[in-house]
């Protein structure tokens, strides 16, 4: 039963959402396959960190990023802390471990 004001070949409006939906469906596979492609992944990415913790020191006048430790590139002082909390620790345990009292 086809409607007589309508062509026989005109599209229903179904068929034209689903065939836009296909073509967005495309056109997000290209933009990802572009992004996970080699060449992608292996271009310099510039190091915005270093700027940004400036621009922020600079603005709040030294109150944030002042003392140098959290902008240090050096992973010792991590490791270092590390080292020293478990020390800490370890010393604690054994000091204050079951006492045998008599």
């Amino acid at each position: 039963m086809t409607d007589p004001e309508r062509p026989a070949d005109a599209k229903q409006p179904e068929e034209a959402e689903e065939h836009a939906e296909l073509a967005d469906d495309e056109e997000v596979r290209a933009l990802v396959r572009r992004a996970l492609s080699p060449e992608a992944l292996t271009k310099d990415v510039p190091d915005l960190l270093g700027g940004v913790q400036r621009r922020i020191r600079r603005r709040s006048h030294g109150k944030f990023f002042a003392d140098g430790w959290s902008t240090g590139q050096a992973r010792i002082g991590y490791v270092l802390v590390a080292l020293v909390t478990l020390l800490l620790v370890l010393l604690a345990y054994y000091a204050l471990g079951p006492m045998d009292v008599r």
